[in-house]
Formats: structure tokens, C-alpha cells, sequence
């Protein structure tokens, strides 16, 4: 039986108006396992942190919060406009500079992806607002969050 997730240093506790916010702000909805988690754990530092797929190892370092806290939603949404696809909500981050993103888009929404920042690049201007053309470095992951939340394990050190 996995035992519940524990996290440090969350933010207050994020409410339902600073998520309607955020969505009216960026104009998509979010997902509704993702928005359980922000009412539930708003950012902080998961205990269980890594997701392993392939023998590759995806390690969480923070999630981020809305409304409150240091690293924002709103913070992450600005420092990566005009680099990630329209589509995506990038929502933690590795250690490393690396990107962990939900989809908001039609196509494959609520799946999970990893952004690599070594290796990525960008999709072109016009391919922004187009469905699946996320550039070159992003890793698919998990179809929701859920499934990519229950995927993180703690690895023994």
C-alpha cells in the first residue's frame, strides 16, 4: 500500500478563487486532478520525488503554488512566455533548470511532460498555438497528473 504523499514548505493553502484566476489569466482550464492537488498541496517540496519511465529517472524538486508563495504559477508563466507551446502550464521544476508542464490543450490534455533544457528548443512562432508542436526536447511523461503524481516514488539513497 503507498503511503500519502508529504510535502515541505508548501505556500497557504491555495484557494478555489486564486485558480479561477489563474485560468481567466491564461485562458484555458485546468485540469481537475491538478487543481484537487493545488486545494489539497499548494507547491512545496514533495518527499517522494522522482518518476521513473524506461530506467530514465524525472526528479521533482518544487512544485509551485498559485496565489502565494515564492515561485508562482503566474512567476513561472512569465519567465517561460515565448519559449513554451501556449498549451502548457509548467508547474515544478528539477533541480537542474529543468521543466515539468501539464497540458491544457485539446489534443492530449492533462498529460504530464518533461522539458530538458540542454536539449530543448522551441517550437517556431506560428507553431505556438498549434496542437502537438510542443519543439524539440520535450518528454512525454504520464496522461494526467494523477497517473504522474501517483507515479513518484522515493528513491533509496
Amino acid at each position: 500500500m503507498e503511503t500519502e504523499q508529504a510535502f515541505a514548505r508548501t505556500a497557504e493553502p491555495a484557494l478555489l478563487a486564486d485558480i479561477e484566476a489563474f485560468e481567466t489569466r491564461i485562458g484555458k482550464t485546468l485540469p481537475e486532478d491538478y487543481k484537487a492537488h493545488l486545494l489539497r498541496f499548494n507547491g512545496g517540496f514533495p518527499k517522494r520525488d522522482t518518476f521513473v519511465q524506461n530506467e530514465e529517472q524525472f526528479t521533482v524538486n518544487k512544485f509551485f503554488s498559485i496565489g502565494s508563495g515564492n515561485m508562482t504559477l503566474n512567476d513561472a508563466r512569465r519567465l517561460t512566455a515565448g519559449e513554451l507551446h501556449n498549451d502548457f502550464v509548467f508547474f515544478a521544476s528539477d533541480g537542474g533548470g529543468d521543466l515539468f508542464v501539464l497540458s491544457v490543450g485539446a489534443e492530449d490534455y492533462g498529460s504530464v511532460y518533461y522539458i530538458a533544457h540542454e536539449s530543448y528548443k522551441p517550437p517556431k512562432r506560428k507553431e505556438m498555438g498549434q496542437p502537438r508542436q510542443y519543439g524539440k526536447g520535450v518528454y512525454f511523461l504520464a496522461p494526467s497528473f494523477t497517473e504522474f503524481y501517483e507515479g513518484l516514488v522515493e528513491l533509496e539513497e
